[in-house]
């Protein structure tokens, strides 16, 4: 009866549907909403990670792969058990992942859940939404998935992802074409940026994008991602289509036109291929690659795919912005990345005691996290603002209705719920390097070295006319290796 008599004189009709929305939301967004993120993930597998410690992915992740965060524990788990050689167990999580992108790509309409949760996001936080894997997330799950098919010696599998990882970097810049072509329809007098985008940008966010731009360095689109094309390309040789091999291989180039493997490998298809102004051109622009791009007869082929550290954690921002037209002020909450990318460092390669020569970087993967960030950056702000007119609204009716009390409490609410969505992939490198090279067939040792201490070494058999993958990733004090044999 107390407790009654209580909400009764504290939830006035006038307020009372606004504080039930308000609860409603929480409701709806489950207990993730407050659960920690990313210190969670830290504590139970990146700690981990970092010392060689095994992680149970089934155990850590098998019972999170459903709801708002599914996606992306999928995603954490598919990378896991790739790391710890659990290639099936990998390729199951990763097909999760993809399908459940998939539904979400075809759902036409809003959809009743879609709508709470839209609702829920502008009442609670971000978090609320569904997680969407963003364009460099998606085109690195039908990466390593390759690796998890080529693992299991399914090379038609591999093909499979290839064709999905080009479709994904296609659609996604298609979809980014017409977000330009719209935004410059919408805003005729908003200047374009020096890649001829139109400038979305909020001025008041002038730090925020400050932060990102450098981290992102000279990446200008997150869903265009030259490893993935490279791998896309030596798979494609694998399947004996050299045709597409080459037109991967030349997409990545644009990318990375500094990268030697890539150089050689245009070069190399142009001319076999019997395309006679490229290979000239190419030959022009990269002479040194043009001297030794032709492999001997007879040879076996050598990929070294070198990853190193951990993909950047955002962190949050609050900061005042203008609301209601500029007439108040508000505090809006919004994802960063705040820490120092970690530094590249480049591997050596040696087979059968000889030098393979030196691992060339392909992805900065931080770089590729920071654009996509800064491109959500204007959805992100709507929602925010959105929400702090909102909730700064529900504060005023609960003081018009129920006293300074009333008021105090949504207002702490308000405090207490208004968290940025920190949601990525974790386990993603922060840098991703190649080597590309030829050796004779046989049983060789291979040492792979970086920093000064050896991080790979082990007897690997070559094959002429196939590919052997060796794959390395440190990630602090821990190393994780495995040897690919072409199919």
């Amino acid at each position: 009866m107390v407790f009654r008599r209580i909400i009764s004189g504290f939830w006035g009709r006038r307020w009372q549907g606004a504080v039930l929305a308000i609860l409603a939301a929480v409701v709806l967004s489950g207990c993730s909403t407050y659960s920690h993120y990313p210190q969670g993930m830290e504590q139970t597998t990146l700690q981990s990670l970092r010392t060689g410690k095994r992680v149970d992915a089934e155990k850590n992740f098998g019972k999170r792969t459903q709801g708002n965060s599914g996606v992306v524990f999928a995603l954490e788990m598919g990378r896991v058990a790739q790391l710890e050689g659990d290639y099936e167990i990998s390729r199951q999580a990763f097909t999760t992942a993809i399908e459940a992108t998939r539904e979400q790509d075809e759902k036409a309409v809003i959809s009743a859940s879609g709508a709470a949760a839209q609702g829920a996001a502008v009442l609670v936080n971000d978090k609320a939404i569904p997680y969407r894997a963003p364009d460099y997330e998606r085109t690195l799950m039908h990466h390593y998935q390759m690796l998890n098919y080529l693992g299991l010696q399914d090379l038609n599998g591999a093909g499979v992802e290839v064709r999905r990882a080009n479709k994904t970097q296609k659609d996604a810049q298609e979809r980014r074409a017409r977000e330009i072509e719209r935004a410059k329809s919408f805003q005729q007098n908003v200047p374009e940026s020096e890649d001829g985008k139109a400038d979305e940008r909020d001025p008041h966010l002038i730090p925020v994008y400050a932060g990102l731009d450098e981290m992102a360095g000279s990446v200008k689109y997150s869903f265009l991602n030259a490893a993935t094309l490279f791998l896309s390309g030596v798979v494609w040789e694998m399947l004996g289509e050299q045709n597409d091999a080459y037109i991967d291989y030349k997409k990545a180039i644009e990318i990375y036109p500094d990268n030697v493997y890539l150089q050689r490998a245009v070069i190399r298809l142009s001319r076999r291929l019997g395309m006679r102004e490229d290979a000239a051109d190419f030959s022009r622009r990269f002479p040194g690659a043009a001297a030794v791009a032709a492999p001997p007869q007879g040879m076996a082929r050598l990929v070294v795919m070198f990853e190193q550290g951990l993909a950047p954690q955002k962190s949050d921002m609050s900061l005042a912005y203008p609301l209601s037209g500029g007439s108040s002020l508000g505090v809006i909450s919004l994802p960063i990345y705040a820490d120092p990318v970690p530094p590249l460092v480049t591997g050596s390669v040696r087979v059968g005691g000889k030098s393979a020569g030196k691992t060339a970087p392909l992805c900065n993967v931080s770089a590729l996290a920071a654009r996509a960030l800064a491109d959500q950056m204007p959805g992100i702000l709507t929602r925010q603002v959105a929400r702090a007119i909102a909730k700064g609204s529900a504060a005023q009716v609960a003081g018009d209705s129920g006293g300074e009390w009333a008021e105090l409490l949504v207002t702490l609410y308000n405090v207490v719920s208004e968290q940025p969505d920190l949601r990525s992939w974790l386990t993603l490198p922060a840098h991703i390097q190649v080597l590309d090279a030829w050796a004779e067939p046989g049983t060789k040792k291979v040492e792979i070295s970086a920093g000064g201490a050896t991080v790979f070494s082990g007897e690997v058999t070559f094959t002429a006319g196939r590919t052997t993958i060796i794959s390395v990733t440190t990630i602090d004090l821990a190393v994780y290796s495995h040897v690919i044999m072409q199919p």
